[in-house]
This record gives C-alpha cells, sequence and structure tokens, in this order.
C-alpha cells in the first residue's frame, strides 16, 4: 500500500508521489500553502495555479489534510471565490472611449448654427 501524504506538511518530493501532481503543481501547493496558510477543506486545493481537479478523488484516497496545531487550529474554511460574480472594472480618468465620444460632439459646437 502506498504511503499517506499530509498536504499541510508534505513537501515537493513527497507531493510528487500523489497521481496527477508534477513538479511544477508540487511547488504551486507548497507555495499557496505558504501564502494562505494550512489547507482546511479539499476544495481549497482547486485555488491553486494548474491543480489537477479531475484526480481530486484519487488524491483524497493517497493524501490527508491534518489539523494544524496553533491559534488557527480551529479557523473556518477558506471558500474558493468562484462562486462570486466578477464585476467589471471601471476605467480610471479619461479614456479613448470617453474623448471619442465627445469629439463629436465639441466639433458640432465649434461649427456654428446651421443654415
Amino acid at each position: 500500500m502506498a504511503k499517506t501524504v499530509d498536504l499541510n506538511t508534505a513537501g515537493v518530493s513527497e507531493m510528487t508521489q500523489l497521481p496527477g501532481v508534477a513538479k511544477n503543481v508540487a511547488y504551486n501547493i507548497v507555495n499557496h500553502r505558504k501564502r494562505h496558510g494550512f489547507f482546511t477543506a479539499w476544495e481549497e486545493l482547486t485555488e491553486v495555479k494548474e491543480f489537477p481537479v479531475g484526480r481530486l478523488d484519487e488524491i483524497k484516497a493517497r493524501a490527508i489534510l491534518s489539523s494544524p496545531d496553533g491559534p488557527d487550529a480551529a479557523a473556518p474554511p477558506r471558500h474558493p471565490k468562484s462562486h462570486l460574480q466578477e464585476e467589471k472594472k471601471k476605467t480610471k480618468g479619461y479614456t479613448h472611449h470617453m474623448r471619442s465620444s465627445r469629439r463629436t460632439e465639441k466639433s458640432r459646437e465649434n461649427a456654428g448654427p446651421r443654415h
């Protein structure tokens, strides 16, 4: 039977033993863990860049998520922000679109009255 890997403490070499986890994905998991803290739910792994989401069930069979010791041990799980709707960015300042829409108005004003 294969060795169980703890995703909250394992290094890159241990994570590459999991199905579908290449060296670059293992580095991404470790870097994500350093930046955002320990994983508390399996769904949080989908936030990792290039993570093989289709093989998550196989990974669950060979890996565990240990609860870290410390003040944040009882922290609620983070959830991916995929359920939030992306808002369109608002432009800052004077854009080409605004200039092009105002030029016709200015040219009409400068032309004078129609006879």
